[in-house]
């Protein structure tokens, strides 16, 4: 199946402003995550830019993000099963507005 990410303005420098990943049906929004964070710290590692906070995930949880599914954070974040034509987002927090 086929999920589209739309990256934050913190990931666009290493990864773009958008993807389409193919990936098994049935697979869950964290497993996604893992390898959208790989291909960012790949990224990070070629072009020599720290990717700390351009990550989605940091010890399996959320790294200072929300993550959208069609326009909506589900209630059982990592564990929420994905589906063909889904859209993911992110947003980041910083404070200071």
């Amino acid at each position: 199946m086929k999920i589209k990410v739309n990256y934050d303005f913190t990931q666009q420098e290493l990864v773009g402003a958008a993807d389409i990943f193919e990936i098994a049906e049935g697979a869950k929004l964290g497993e996604l995550l893992r390898i959208i964070d790989a291909r960012i710290n790949e990224a990070g590692k070629n072009k020599g830019i720290e990717t700390t906070y351009k990550t989605t995930l940091a010890d399996d949880r959320l790294n200072g993000c929300v993550v959208f599914i069609n326009g909506s954070a589900p209630e059982n974040m990592l564990d929420q099963e994905l589906h063909d034509g889904d859209t993911i987002e992110f947003v980041y927090g910083f404070c200071g507005g």
